[in-house]
């Protein structure tokens, strides 16, 4: 079954990105240009000509043929994914589609495995587990995603961008995940664990899933720098944490809290990445960038293929 449902999820994926390369083919067709670009927003408006002595500047709507208005319609559409990247969007549905999958192919060969064999595994074992894949999930994301590190918009150090006041010291963050954040995730999975007695469960995989949203985040945060996009970002990893504590609860009482508890942190990691986009607009025009993956901004690639960075 948990086969089946990967498969299932990466097909769709796979329709996705053949979809958005459709789309973005046609926009570059000379068709598509040629008759659809023809008409600017602009030539919905025409200057009439009754009486000379009338104004220049006062303007009346002239209606137009419906394939004008189609077109002008087509236009502003075009303007709009022009603007809206709809391909890094693919990609990092693909991202997160592919790292969950992976886990729950791990997970499922897991269960296998010690069905098979018989093995009991001992707590201590599933805490290593659980600690590891939460510290270095980015492996398993096809994206480059490095983790922030003292250097990053979390800290003060750099100079080029305005950091709130609240903005703790750059060593707190590593502090934070790796003896906090880490251990109570991996303690509460353990608790799952050995009241269910497998790892392909959906409140582990609900983890995961967070886990994978994280990972494509760090992408959008630390190597793409779409700050303006962080900001939804990060309010998708608070949900999908918040989320996951849910399917916690529900199994284990105290699993739950425990995860939940780690959303004190995650609230203010999201309002320093809120407070930070609303403290540097962009230099050139004064204005915010926008919350959402726009063109012109860095491109979207795949690690894997490229040869990126996953340390």
């Amino acid at each position: 079954m948990m086969t089946r449902i990967c498969s299932c999820l990466l097909l769709c994926l796979a329709a996705v990105w053949h979809v958005s390369s459709g789309f973005q083919g046609l926009k570059r067709s000379p068709m598509f240009r040629a008759g659809l670009l023809q008409h600017s927003p602009s030539s919905l408006v025409r200057p009439t000509d009754h009486s000379a002595s009338r104004s220049p500047s006062i303007f009346h709507l002239q209606p137009l043929a419906a394939s004008s208005s189609h077109s002008s319609v087509s236009a502003d559409l075009s303007d709009t994914f022009g603007k809206f990247d709809f391909d890094a969007v693919v990609k990092y549905a693909m991202a997160i589609g592919i790292e969950v999958s992976l886990f729950a192919l791990i997970f499922y060969g897991l269960d296998k495995a010690v069905a098979h064999y018989a093995i009991k595994v001992p707590t201590a074992a599933n805490f290593v587990l659980f600690y590891l894949l939460a510290l270095k999930s980015r492996l398993l994301n096809p994206l480059a995603n490095n983790r922030p590190s003292t250097k990053s918009l979390e800290t003060k150090n750099q100079p080029e961008r305005k950091m709130p006041s609240f903005t703790p010291p750059g060593f707190i963050f590593p502090i934070v995940w790796l003896l906090i954040i880490g251990p109570i995730r991996a303690a509460a999975s353990c608790m799952l664990y050995n009241k269910l007695g497998v790892y392909a469960s959906a409140p582990l995989l609900a983890l995961m899933l967070h886990l994978s949203i994280g990972d494509v985040w760090n992408t959008v945060n630390n190597v793409e720098r779409r700050f303006g996009a962080s900001v939804t970002g990060v309010l998708l990893v608070w949900l999908s944490k918040a989320y996951a504590a849910k399917q916690y609860y529900q199994v284990v009482p105290l699993a739950g809290k425990l995860l939940g508890g780690t959303l004190v942190w995650l609230t203010v990691a999201a309002a320093l990445v809120g407070q930070t986009w609303r403290l540097n607009p962009d230099e050139k025009t004064g204005k915010l960038s926008p919350l959402y993956p726009a063109t012109g901004e860095p491109k979207t690639r795949f690690a894997w293929l490229a040869g990126g960075s996953k340390n």
